[in-house]
């Protein structure tokens, strides 16, 4: 039986990942730096900060319309699992999405993209953590 707060997490998981994937198709060649360049890191670190907040704010945002316990693991389980799927599909057809990217600063996204996976699992830990 699909509950209203799946349908709610399932509608969250698909707006983060295309507020994502949208932000690095308008301003992917902008933020993006080329990983095999020295200067890499300190853009790259900035954008996983930015990234942590954004992803943060929708946590809190989640448990407000969601207040059931471990909601935040709820969203960052199904949202992890369902934005992976989605952008399989996405980097599979990179032309098509990414097409102002060079191969550099895709490979800048894919690496961005994964740590950004892991802060989306490992942020709602933290917070159920505090719940406590």
């Amino acid at each position: 039986m699909f509950s209203q707060k799946l349908g709610l997490t399932l509608l969250f998981s698909i707006l983060v990942w295309l507020g994502a994937t949208l932000f690095f198709v308008f301003f992917g060649s902008m933020v993006l730096v080329d990983p095999f360049q020295e200067s890499f890191l300190l853009p790259f670190l900035l954008l996983e900060a930015a990234t942590a907040v954004v992803l943060y704010v929708v946590f809190v945002i989640f448990r407000r319309l969601d207040p059931s316990p471990y909601a935040a693991v709820k969203l960052g389980t199904i949202g992890s699992a369902v934005g992976l799927i989605i952008d399989a599909f996405v980097l599979w057809n990179r032309d098509v999405f990414f097409s102002k990217l060079s191969s550099e600063q895709l490979l800048a996204f894919t690496i961005w993209m994964a740590f950004a996976y892991g802060l989306y699992l490992v942020i709602p830990l933290f917070m159920a953590k505090g719940n406590k």
